[in-house]
């Protein structure tokens, strides 16, 4: 995973988001965490972006 790339959050695979930058690993499992930003008009929970750990997210698109 990269900056860039086309992802979905899981399970639910509802709308589409960029990651915008790595931020960090979380604490307690090591898992990187990375800032996501929500593409078009996205509908779900998660429809304002944010942090997201890595095992949650599932690329589509990789991006330049």
């Amino acid at each position: 995973m990269k900056a860039g790339d086309l992802v979905q959050v899981l399970p639910a695979k509802i709308g589409y988001y960029i990651i915008i930058e790595q931020v960090g690993e979380e604490p307690y499992y090591g898992d990187r965490r990375w800032l996501l930003h929500p593409v078009g008009e996205t509908e779900s929970a998660y429809s304002g972006g944010g942090l997201m750990c890595e095992q949650f997210i599932e690329v589509i698109s990789e991006g330049n």
